[in-house]
């Protein structure tokens, strides 16, 4: 995962175009700053939850199999 510090850069931070009135703020995409800080804290949110949405995905398949095992039984009674 990046830094706040990596992301800001990323977007722009500190990246001074020779027209920019503030030479010492630099370019800085608010919204693609915006976007990158959303998109890591949602890859911290999947890792932090990743053994409990592994559980739910097992439990999820085991119904599958068990709703497909009893829907084969109805078809040949």
């Amino acid at each position: 995962m990046k830094t706040i510090i990596e992301m800001a850069r990323e977007a722009g931070w500190g990246q001074a175009k020779p027209h920019d009135d503030c030479i010492a703020c630099g370019v800085f995409d608010l919204e693609a700053f915006a976007a990158l800080v959303r998109a890591d804290e949602c890859e911290r949110i999947i890792v932090a939850n990743a053994p409990e949405i592994e559980k739910t995905n097992a439990y999820i398949k085991m119904l599958e199999d068990e709703i497909a095992f009893i829907r084969q039984g109805d078809k040949h009674d």
